[in-house]
């Protein structure tokens, strides 16, 4: 019974007009499957018809060890995958840049919050208040 409705479910075609979950603009950096950042060729890298998109090594993955379909849609992936393309080193080594840049600049954030944290217990012992 179950494999008949089964396979009757995967040829109905849908009565609305449906569209995938896709990942919200706070996500689009991160792969939804294994939760990695998505390096400048991951983020042009959309291997179903349907634009669900993940990182090439969960593509890789799901085709060589599990289902080889689209999580999304369960389309059966290709060997080629539907859009990709290829990254200019250029723009590789501009991102790396600004990604350290942007880590630097966190991790100087950081510190000053320390340092601000530990003059005001210096202020507070100092006095002898509490706060």
């Amino acid at each position: 019974f179950f494999s008949n409705s089964n396979s009757f479910l995967r040829k109905a075609k849908p009565l609305i007009n449906f569209s995938y979950p896709t990942m919200s603009d706070d996500d689009n950096d991160i792969c939804p499957l294994c939760c990695e950042e998505l390096d400048l060729s991951d983020k042009s890298f959309y291997p179903c018809k349907c634009g669900y998109q993940v990182c090439m090594w969960c593509w890789h993955r799901i085709k060589e060890s599990e289902s080889g379909l689209c999580p999304a849609c369960r389309t059966p992936y290709g060997d080629d995958p539907h859009e990709f393309s290829a990254v200019d080193m250029e723009d590789v080594v501009k991102a790396n840049k600004e990604k350290a840049l942007a880590e630097k600049r966190e991790r100087e954030r950081l510190k000053a919050m320390r340092e601000q944290e530990k003059r005001e217990q210096i202020g507070t012992y100092a006095t002898g208040g509490s706060g």
